[in-house]
């Protein structure tokens, strides 16, 4: 199967310091990849160099080659009709993400007017079906709601559905479902899962939650401060884990250790070894 996303040697680098060091991946239609690893290892950085969403005086080199195009050589312009159409993402904190002041439905449809996704007679009940597809109708949750109004789970619903509304390739979901309760987590994830399939979209999921991702990913990337470090199958990586710091990350997990001092633990001078791409 051919991969929608390949990324080849890709660094980041801000001012010249290496922030995230050359690493190599592909996620297939379809797939869930998982990018794992404590905080300052380098997953959001890794996200937002694949969305062109990197802080001025960051530089990337390398490849990202996304459906016969490299991300890191096209201008803004180009990168604008790519982001939110074919490559999407799911943030962290949707009140951050969503326009406080504006209603749900009119959110989702500035989506799909910006692309042209749809004709603009039919925008209207392709919100209700948006937010049919993510459980909101069925929650009662109208297109005239606002974000305020909604819980934190129907909040990120709502970012889903905009994500989802061109139907796009790609799906970086950013610890998207950090701040729910276990339950919706769950919830959250099976939907993201089941869309996945259903669009035969890939996933690049980015979390800290062990407990998500075995349940979730086919793949695993693991990161220790800006190198990868080790990347397998999901179940291979969970029961025969091969780099000190995957181990020391499943051990810390197991015990309920939420944010363990793994930075002690030293990179290795040969990062390849013990790597599967």
């Amino acid at each position: 199967m051919t991969a929608c996303l390949s990324v080849r040697d890709l660094s980041v680098l801000a001012s010249a310091k290496p922030i995230l060091h050359p690493i190599s991946f592909t996620v297939s239609p379809g797939e869930t990849v998982a990018v794992t690893g404590e905080s300052g290892s380098g997953k959001s950085t890794l996200a937002r160099a694949l969305m062109g969403l990197l802080p001025n005086g960051f530089k990337t080199c390398g490849q990202i080659i996304f459906e016969g195009k490299d991300l890191t050589t096209l201008p803004e312009s180009a990168f604008r009709d790519l982001r939110g159409c074919r490559i999407a993402m799911v943030f962290q904190e949707p009140m951050t993400a969503l326009n406080p002041i504006r209603r749900i439905g009119k959110q989702i449809s500035d989506t799909l007017r910006l692309h042209g996704a749809v004709p603009s007679r039919d925008i209207a009940p392709h919100v209700q079906q948006l937010l049919d597809r993510v459980g909101l109708r069925r929650a009662g949750v109208s297109a005239q709601a606002y974000p305020h109004a909604l819980s934190g789970g129907q909040r990120q619903r709502v970012l889903l559905a905009m994500a989802i509304a061109c139907k796009p390739a790609l799906l970086i979901a950013d610890e998207f479902t950090t701040a729910l309760d276990s339950r919706t987590q769950a919830e959250m994830m099976d939907l993201v899962k089941e869309l996945a399939v259903e669009h035969e979209m890939g996933v690049l999921m980015i979390s800290h939650d062990l407990g998500v991702i075995r349940r979730q990913a086919q793949r695993v990337l693991v990161l220790q401060q800006g190198y990868l470090v080790e990347s397998n199958e999901t179940e291979q990586l969970f029961d025969a884990p091969r780099h000190p710091y995957t181990r020391a990350l499943l051990s810390m997990s197991l015990h309920g250790t939420s944010h363990p001092p793994l930075t002690r633990i030293p990179v290795p001078t040969d990062v390849s070894k013990g790597v599967q791409r």
